[in-house]
């Protein structure tokens, strides 16, 4: 009985945490010459200070797909892991995501408000739902925080952390050098989110804890992507 509350609790939280086709790029510093004049060598710290700043000079919008995308991601530890995504972007501050884990559709909601991305919306909606009008949309009321400025380690909002930037992360679509990871953590689990510029999540993964036995892990990892 114990072990069937963990896994609907994994389910809920990977339908719950969130938070392509161009290939990523790793954010590499130029390498310039030094005040003596010598060529072809970098400082590795300045090289990382221009990388952090790079990722802080990105607009949080961009850490999601372009309209019209689609997207597959491969589950593991759990049969609802496995989703499906269409990414909608009926104005410039919003974007609406429904989500199809063969058990649940989801409707997630996003807005940009400053230097956050807000959550309006996470609600169990029709198959055959439409994007909802942008009136609607200006009718909703934020629910949480998804992500917030400075996209830099330690920035934190609501019980979400940045915990990692340019973050190298496996995916059967490909592999990523410069994620951004937020963390979610309680007592007895982890949750976590590799969000890539362009793709936005390329992984979720939720690490429990259960008392005598082995950490139980569910991910959800990005594997094709279909964009207009």
């Amino acid at each position: 009985m114990k072990r069937n509350l963990w896994l609907l609790m994994a389910m809920l939280l990977l339908v719950l945490a969130g938070c392509s086709n161009k290939p990523a790029t790793s954010i590499d510093g130029k390498t310039e010459s030094s005040e003596t004049g010598t060529e072809g060598k970098t400082d590795d710290k300045t090289d990382q200070q221009n990388d952090d700043a790079n990722l802080t000079d990105v607009s949080l919008m961009e850490y999601f797909l372009p309209d019209g995308s689609s997207a597959h991601y491969k589950g593991v530890g759990n049969e609802y892991a496995e989703l499906d995504i269409t990414v909608a972007r009926p104005t410039q501050d919003y974007v609406v995501i429904h989500e199809n884990n063969g058990g649940t559709f989801v409707q997630k909601v996003y807005k940009l408000n400053g230097d956050e991305i807000q959550v309006l919306q996470e609600e169990h909606i029709e198959l055959d739902a439409g994007v909802p009008p942008v009136e609607e949309l200006e009718s909703m009321e934020p629910i949480r925080t998804y992500l917030k400025g400075p996209i830099e380690v330690g920035t934190t909002f609501d019980d979400w952390k940045i915990v990692e930037m340019n973050a190298s992360v496996e995916t059967p679509y490909q592999q990523f050098e410069d994620a951004v990871v937020i963390e979610q953590a309680g007592e007895d689990f982890v949750n976590r989110i590799y969000i890539v510029k362009d793709f936005g999540e390329v992984k979720r993964e939720s690490t429990m804890s259960i008392e005598g036995e082995e950490e139980f892990v569910v991910t959800s990892s990005l594997e094709t992507v279909t964009q207009p």
